[in-house]
């Protein structure tokens, strides 16, 4: 437990360097905040283990896993609690954790967080995390001495943050290295310098994180092709449990390569986790139905995303078929049930205002759960809301996409059957609500209502709170932003309504629904609706009181 309260404590004297890191696709990050907090929870709940006399490092580990899975907040906050999963494996039955238990921590964590990401992207904490197992293997076979080792780590983890921008190219037009991976670092560095492990000889402590600004980064970089292009279709991600018979992995593998790519099928002969790209996601949920008990789903339109991305699954796939995968697999929850698509549905949304949160619960949402950008709830905030409705299949609109890896994490310690429809804020979530019919199977519902999110057009304004350059555009402090979910800025302003009537200029609508946010007052909002109806002045406009904090304004065209 030391050596994790040493590792937070290290983050958190960075803590605003990294949340500085993070400026893509807005420069208002809090992936510092985020993977603080998922740490604090982990120690939170090992310490109120050793408080109730557990003492063994089987159960102490254990509990930090379960804390950090359910205290997750955002997206790197989930990829921490995945790579701590790792721990409680590898210190199995073991006295202490030495270099070698440490080592293969890192390794299954890695894998761990590799398979929590449909599509991983290298340049990121999924790549630092990985190149510090790798490290990690091959200096515990020697049975290096303890402070060394994690120094030597701690330095392997500094040098892949600084080569993260040669990786994204989305981090060297900012001019910063990926701000997980940073996150990752200061917590290697602190756990090297706990106090209760002997200091190496010589004792200096290892270097600090290079700066944010990444001066010495600034040199020209190789050029990194980017994905392969072309029509990704749809993922489809799902939790399978076997029924009567022990899972046969090797033949789902092989008959999910005949409906699609990217197949991925990891786990044991009772619980396994299915990764499919395809065209028809209808069809692999129903191979999965009749294969066993389908769970967690979540499908998602992948050529909506951005095209900087790396896949990052041959990287996976090297690690997972290494020796430190023996032993790995995906844990059976003990709340798994029988799943039907026949049963009462409910839905559960994120909300960032109280507004917004009024709205949905109009449209049927049964359950609201309070964040948004910067205030990402967490795992155990969602699950709640999900056990809450006591419906057996329950649809989640995370409504933010640094919130889906947590509504997925959510939907695997739930007993629910959930499916994650990924809108990326909260007119994307109304438009999926709009499409909502319970008297519909659920398959049917969840593709409705995908197509409504993916059809919706939206953007949002938000001020910059930092320099920074974004998809080519550069954006002072200061400056407010619209950007819509596929292509970033879209226009800028000195004034909400001056980027309001860039972007609307943009973008021909008959409708045009406004969501103010909370620091708007009646006089702001009046001056945007007048921007909007001289930009458009042939749309109907429709002011909401959506009271959301951070997007000063939030739209949706029609």
């Amino acid at each position: 437990m030391a050596a994790l309260r040493s590792g937070a404590g290290r983050l958190e004297e960075r803590v605003d360097d990294v949340n500085a890191l993070n400026v893509f696709p807005v420069p208002d990050g809090d992936t510092g905040t985020n993977m603080l907090a998922t740490l604090r929870a982990a120690i939170a709940e090992g310490d109120a283990t050793l408080a109730s006399g557990i003492t063994s490092i089987d159960e102490v580990s254990a509990a930090v896993a379960r804390g950090a899975l359910l205290g997750a907040r955002g997206n790197s906050g989930v990829l921490l609690s995945q790579i701590l999963r790792g721990l409680p494996q590898a210190v199995r039955g073991r006295k202490r954790a030495r270099a070698s238990e440490i080592a293969s921590a890192l390794s299954i964590g890695a894998l761990h967080a590799y398979a929590a990401v449909a599509v991983p992207t290298e340049g990121t904490i999924l790549t630092v995390a990985r190149e510090a197992a790798s490290a990690a293997m091959q200096d515990a076979e020697s049975g290096p001495e303890l402070r060394p080792f994690l120094e030597r780590i701690a330095g392997i983890a500094r040098t892949s943050v600084e080569k993260t921008p040669n990786l994204l190219a989305v981090l060297r037009e900012a001019g910063v290295v990926d701000s997980g991976g940073a996150g990752l670092q200061l917590i290697l560095e602190g756990i090297a310098n706990v106090p209760s492990v002997a200091p190496s000889p010589g004792g200096d402590e290892t270097t600090p994180m290079s700066r944010a600004t990444t001066a010495g980064l600034s040199a020209p970089v190789p050029h990194h092709a980017d994905a392969e292009s072309g029509a990704f279709g749809y993922e489809t991600v799902f939790i399978l449990s076997a029924t009567a018979t022990p899972l046969d992995l090797g033949a789902i593998r092989t008959e999910l390569e005949a409906l699609g790519e990217s197949v991925l099928v990891a786990g044991d002969g009772q619980v396994c986790k299915v990764h499919v790209h395809n065209q028809r996601p209808d069809l692999v949920l129903a191979y999965g139905i009749e294969r066993g008990n389908v769970r967690a789903v979540t499908i998602e339109n992948l050529d909506q995303q951005s095209s900087e991305r790396a896949t990052g699954h041959e990287a996976f796939a090297a690690l997972a078929a290494s020796r430190t995968t023996a032993g790995v697999s995906v844990e059976r929850s003990a709340q798994v049930g029988t799943p039907t698509l026949q049963k009462k549905t409910a839905i559960v949304a994120v909300a960032a205002g109280d507004g917004l949160g009024v709205i949905m619960r109009g449209l049927g949402a049964e359950g609201i759960v309070h964040g948004g950008q910067t205030e990402n709830p967490s795992t155990a905030d969602i699950a709640a809301a999900i056990d809450a409705t006591a419906c057996s299949a329950v649809v989640v609109l995370p409504n933010n996409s640094n919130i889906v890896l947590a509504a997925r994490q959510a939907a695997e310690i739930c007993a629910a059957d959930v499916i994650i429809v990924p809108t990326r804020n909260a007119a994307e979530g109304i438009a999926a609500l709009l499409a909502w019919d319970p008297g519909l199977p659920l398959a049917d519902l969840v593709a409705r209502m995908e197509s409504a999110r993916t059809a919706a057009r939206t953007f949002r304004i938000v001020e910059a709170v930092r320099d920074a350059v974004v998809g080519g555009v550069k954006v002072r402090a200061g400056e407010m932003m619209a950007l819509n979910p596929i292509d970033g800025i879209i226009a800028t302003g000195a004034t909400d309504t001056e980027a309001l009537s860039r972007a609307l200029a943009l973008q021909p609508a008959e409708l045009i629904t406004l969501y103010a946010g909370a620091d708007l007052d009646s006089s702001a909002t009046d001056l945007l609706v007048a921007a909007a109806r001289a930009a458009a002045p042939t749309a109907e406009i429709d002011l909401q009181r959506g009271g959301q904090p951070i997007e000063r304004v939030l739209v949706g065209l029609e």
